[in-house]
């Protein structure tokens, strides 16, 4: 078998993890806490099942932390065939799958069928191996080594080994040399104490005489003890009757003393009168009901009526205003975006002359300045041009961009509007350039006339020649100029008319939006006629409650007077009363059933003797003390009894010597019952020694062959300075190269352990051909220093041949061999 790729879902510190075993051998570094164990034990128990979680298992299971996957798989190759064997959660060590390269899945069967008779501690005593291990081969005696190599020359004798072990607990059970709680310890120790009596009774033959003369005397005493018993016994039995019939006779007693009530009701009366309580109890709690109701009602009466109907057509007043002022706040921002252009227009002509503008001249007033000028008449067209009036095109862009702007504001919309102010914006621009343009010069002038109507006008500070192609522009001044006065009168008013708006409302509403206080008044209007609708269906259901209770009150009085006469027949006037009387007469019903019945348990010969005493305690005074006297006779009888018999057996015994054959006979009967456990316990110890006589014939055709491979392994280890190994009744030795011999014990730790390893692989390497498996080694050679550590990394690529060799180490000056080598270090850090 070879792993070839191992995934782990998780397992301890590892998930979700990916290894590939391409070298071999695979060496693989990390450092303490690297995970190198949880790798070891994730390999081990995907094969062989996870542990248990039993006794010290619990911390063999390497349940992960950080997720809830648990498991993993690992990729194999058996006799030149894949196999992904997977293991997840599960019982009996965790549910398994095996699947062929083909697909064909398989369970818990296919994966015995591939491992053959390995199991987990065969495979761990053989294949398997770590520091831990090597460090207890100098604490080997010679009889653990020879199981050792035992174990290592007969596949399977781990079963055997157990069948020892079971074979020897069943005859420690029965005997131990030192032991005292067990079968055969106790039987051969009473065996002894039964000898020591026997040899006692033997000596004892005395007191006849005295026991026959003892015997007659209590014989006699015996007689007339019984005679006086016999005479009190029934005397004792008479006293127990009257002490049994004395609670019956003393409430017999009782019964005929007590006085029966003087009034009774019929039990038709008391079934009414309880009748009518129920009724008035159901009343009384439907009054409770309604009181209830009309409470909650008059306690949410206040919410229901916060706002009074006076106030509504306040509140519908300063709606419609709200309305009205939100329409105006409309208008009042179209008519800021308006004057916002009237403003920039008034602006550029302004900015254009550079001057104070006169006022415009009246048509009166423009005719004589053309006549001053000499201006000859113009075309139509050319005259509206020239005057500043527009053609029919540029009217068309004008209007249709003041009306796109409208519809913009109207709608809300950004992008229509600020088209429409730019075409009605090109259009005047354009017009304005044309009639700059339009330049007509004067034929002939009178410069005095000219200059005084311009001091006239105000229009000195300009060409004489613009003064009629200005008059435009100062007519349109005068208009924005105008416009704009009337715009900022309108917003002043609008201001004041929010402001008397704002100071009607009440102050919770002052400071919000014209929108947000319409809402608001909204609210309060529908919760104004909610709360009239609720004061309404108040109302309405105050009535009906009031009439109910009227009913109410008319049958509660009804049915709590025909109550009270039935009262006044048995002479009580409340609940209270009634329910004691019910008591009272009950009881008294039951004093004379009871009376009655006590009569008839009593027959007139046991009221005659007990009314002899004066009270119960009389009557035990008395009952005590005959039976401190038939105690004493029983004592003296039994005392007697005992002394009569205690002769008798005395007697037999000294005289047919019963004791002494009694104990004879038991000692007898115990030595067969040890005889018998004996041949049990002879029985364990000579299958023990036949098993490890059979293991011993099992292992030997191979001890030959794994001596002399790890020959070879141990002197490669050694760099030849051992060249012979000896299995010897004393132990294991070996041969130096100088043919000096040694026993284990005399080897150092660091030589002890090579040869432990290379009788392992010596193993390992001479079964191969029955038994493949991966050999993993977890820091196996922490005691080796670099020389022995590369002899060590040349006999695992040796091995490696025939065996997949997995090696786990934290030393870092592995890194400096020139090996490959997996690092679980940097594979954390990835």
């Amino acid at each position: 078998m070879k792993i070839k790729k191992v995934h782990i879902d998780g397992f301890g510190k590892w998930h979700d993890q990916d290894f590939d075993f391409t070298a071999n051998p695979q060496i693989i570094y990390g450092p303490n806490e690297a995970g190198k164990t949880t790798l070891t034990a994730f390999l081990v128990s995907v094969l062989f099942g996870f542990a248990d979680g039993r006794g010290k298992n619990r911390f063999a299971q390497y349940i992960p932390k950080t997720t809830s996957s648990y498991g993993g798989s690992l990729l194999v190759e058996i006799n030149g065939r894949d196999y992904v064997i997977k293991r997840q959660r599960g019982r009996n060590g965790g549910k398994v799958s095996v699947t062929d390269s083909q697909g064909r899945q398989g369970g818990e069967q296919k994966l015995k069928q591939l491992l053959g008779p390995m199991d987990r501690s065969l495979y761990q005593a053989l294949f398997s191996f770590g520091q831990r291990d090597l460090t207890a081969v100098d604490e080997l005696n010679r009889d653990e080594w020879q199981q050792h190599l035992q174990q290592l020359g007969a596949v399977g004798s781990a079963q055997w080994d157990q069948l020892i072990d079971q074979y020897q607990k069943q005859a420690d059970h029965l005997y131990k040399p030192r032991g005292r709680k067990w079968p055969l310890n106790q039987d051969l120790h009473q065996y002894a104490n039964l000898t020591d009596k026997i040899n006692q009774a033997r000596g004892k033959f005395h007191r006849y005489q005295d026991l026959q003369a003892d015997l007659k005397t209590n014989k006699e005493k015996l007689r007339q003890a019984q005679a006086e018993l016999q005479k009190q016994q029934p005397l004792l039995q008479k006293l127990e009757h009257l002490q049994q019939l004395w609670p019956v006779y003393h409430e017999w007693q009782s019964s005929h003393q007590t006085r029966p009530l003087a009034d009774y009701l019929t039990d038709q009366q008391v079934t009414t009168a309880q009748e009518l309580q129920v009724r008035e109890r159901e009343l009384r709690r439907q009054q409770q009901v309604y009181q209830q109701r009309l409470a909650r009602i008059d306690h949410q009466s206040p919410q229901a009526t916060k706002h009074s109907p006076q106030s509504m057509p306040e509140l519908q007043r300063l709606k419609e205003q709200a309305v009205e002022l939100q329409a105006e706040e409309a208008l009042q921002r179209r008519q800021q975006t308006q004057a916002n252009q009237w403003q920039q227009e008034l602006t550029a002509i302004k900015t254009h002359y550079h001057q104070p503008l006169p006022a415009p001249l009246t048509p009166q007033e423009k005719a004589e300045l053309a006549r001053l000028l000499n201006v000859q008449p113009l075309s139509r067209a050319n005259t509206n041009q020239s005057n500043g009036y527009p053609s029919r095109a540029a009217m068309i862009g004008i209007v249709g961009g003041f009306v796109l702007f409208i519809i913009g504001l109207l709608a809300n919309a950004t992008f229509i509007t600020a088209i429409g102010a730019i075409a009605a914006f090109a259009t005047v621009m354009y017009l304005y350039y044309q009639r700059q343009g339009s330049h007509s010069a004067p034929v002939t002038t009178d410069s005095q006339a000219i200059m005084a109507f311009g001091q006239k006008h105000g229009l000195q500070d300009f060409p004489p020649d613009q003064w009629l192609l200005m008059q435009d522009d100062l007519q349109r001044n005068a208009e924005l100029t105008a416009q704009l006065q009337t715009a900022n009168q309108d917003q002043q008013r609008y201001d004041h008319q929010l402001t008397v708006f704002n100071q009607q409302l009440p102050p919770a509403l002052q400071n919000l939006t014209l929108a947000a206080v319409r809402t608001k008044l909204d609210d309060l209007l529908e919760q104004g006629q909610q709360a009239r609708q609720d004061i309404q269906v108040n109302t309405r259901e105050k009535a009906t409650i009031a009439n109910n209770l009227a009913q109410l009150n008319q049958d509660y009085n009804k049915i709590h007077q025909q109550k009270l006469a039935i009262y006044q027949q048995a002479g009580v006037h409340n609940d209270n009363q009634f329910t004691q009387y019910l008591a009272n007469r009950s009881a008294a019903q039951s004093q004379a059933l009871a009376s009655d019945a006590y009569g008839q348990q009593l027959t007139a010969e046991d009221r005659q003797a007990l009314a002899a005493y004066a009270n119960r305690d009389e009557l035990m005074t008395a009952l005590a003390k005959t039976r401190h006297q038939l105690d004493q006779l029983n004592l003296t009888i039994s005392h007697t009894h005992e002394e009569i018999q205690k002769d008798k057996v005395e007697i037999d015994s000294l005289v047919k010597d019963g004791t002494l054959s009694n104990l004879e006979q038991e000692r007898a009967n115990l030595a067969a019952k040890i005889w018998h456990e004996v041949q049990e316990w002879l029985r364990y110890q000579l299958a023990i020694q036949w098993i490890n006589k059979a293991l011993v014939g099992a292992s030997a055709d191979r001890y030959p062959a794994i001596i002399r491979q790890a020959e070879q392994y141990f002197a490669l280890l050694t760099d030849h300075r051992y060249s012979q190994i000896d299995l010897t009744v004393d132990g294991i030795k070996v041969v130096r190269r100088d043919q000096e011999v040694f026993l284990v014990e005399e080897l150092s730790q660091g030589t002890a352990e090579q040869l432990y390893i290379a009788l392992r692989l010596g193993f390992v390497t001479v079964m191969s051909d029955q038994a493949n498996f991966p050999i993993i080694i977890d820091d196996g050679f922490v005691n080796f220093d670099n020389v022995r550590r590369q002899r060590m990394l040349a006999l695992l690529e040796k091995i490696a041949e025939k065996n997949q060799v997995i090696y786990f180490t934290a030393d870092d000056r592995i890194k400096d061999l020139d090996v490959k080598i997996l690092d679980l270090q940097a594979l954390k850090r990835e």
